[in-house]
């Protein structure tokens, strides 16, 4: 009989395919070992091969998975819009009119880790800082490109702004959660616009 072997690197893939999915639906505390296994064809050794620790395998969600998963979301796509201000708030609207139904059920994967993790692991809390950081940091880099294009009102502060849009959306996804209502996502959606046009120069027009 022919042993069979495993591709190191797909079934690392795997397992962080898994977990992932198991820690956005129960929570990163509320999932044990046992549970990512189950869901694979590994043995309990097998997973140890890859991750020294729980804790390990909850970096590795961050730093692959998370933090990916953020930038081609709200940053890489802003490279395609003459105008980073409208790119900003066009890409807000299409997150919310193809979020899924899980998404107002779950929440927002590095909300719900931040407000999980972020006390309770040191470590997690600076991966998940990082993630946040990235995020914000592309933003003002784009809104800096605005203003020197004269989309963004020269008064402004990119730095301050990029805070408020994430600070905006990580808190209309926790709140969107609480009450699993999509309508939350369309009030903060609004006023983020409103908002974001009001501190806008030149048109595109």
């Amino acid at each position: 009989m022919v042993k069979k072997t495993r591709d190191p690197e797909k079934t690392r893939a795997h397992i962080i395919e898994v977990a992932f999915g198991e820690v956005y639906r129960k929570g990163f505390q509320g999932v044990s070992i046992r549970d990512i296994v189950a869901k694979t064809d590994l043995t309990t050794g097998a997973f140890f091969h890859y991750f020294a620790t729980k804790n390990d395998l909850g970096y590795a969600l961050v730093d692959e998975v998370i933090k990916k998963v953020t930038l081609e979301t709200w940053i890489y796509p802003l490279a395609a819009y003459k105008n980073p201000i409208q790119g900003i708030i066009s890409r807000y609207r299409k997150f919310i009119e193809t979020v899924s139904d899980d998404f107002l059920t779950y929440g927002c994967a590095i909300n719900n880790l931040t407000q999980e993790m972020s006390a309770v692991d040191t470590e997690f809390g600076e991966k998940l800082h990082s993630v946040m950081r990235l995020w914000i940091e592309g933003l003002e880099g784009y809104l800096e490109r605005a203003q020197n294009e004269g989309y963004l009102k020269e008064k402004s502060d990119p730095r301050k702004i990029a805070e408020f849009i994430v600070a905006v959306h990580e808190g209309s996804f926790g709140l969107a959660k609480s009450f699993r209502d999509k309508k939350i996502l369309w009030s903060s959606y609004y006023s983020l616009r409103d908002y974001l046009e009001s501190v806008s120069g030149k048109s595109e027009g």
